[in-house]
């Protein structure tokens, strides 16, 4: 399978609007405060989420790779810019922006609004 069959396939996986809110190759999600987006993007035989800012420079890619076979779902909170990355690879973590603007990763579901549970399932 392909990374575009992949992501095809979790975008298939989902059905109406919560297919559009999955990050996949081709396809970009705008972060609630349009200001970032969210891709994944091919790194050799890898998976790289990534968020970008509004000039499309990255300002946070994945440091875990993700594969294929396990393609990840990506996804922005509904109203905050927190990027959720649902992997069954190295688990679910989200990512967010610190005092300082870093972007951080914290790992586990703690805090899981319950539509992005629902599309983790």
């Amino acid at each position: 399978m392909t990374l575009a069959a992949a992501g095809a396939a979790v975008l298939a996986a989902c059905s109406g609007r919560r297919g559009d809110r999955l990050a996949a190759e081709e396809h970009e999600v705008v972060a609630p405060s349009g200001a970032f987006t969210a891709i994944v993007v091919p790194d050799g035989e890898e998976l790289r989420p990534t968020i970008r800012d509004a000039s499309g420079e990255p300002v946070w890619t994945d440091d875990l790779p993700h594969v294929e076979r396990y393609f990840p779902g990506i996804v922005w909170e509904s109203g905050a810019d927190v990027l959720w990355v649902l992997s069954t690879d190295h688990g679910d973590s989200s990512v967010r922006q610190d005092e300082a603007g870093a972007w951080v990763r914290t790992m586990g579901g703690d805090g899981m609004p319950e539509d992005i549970a629902e599309l983790a399932r």
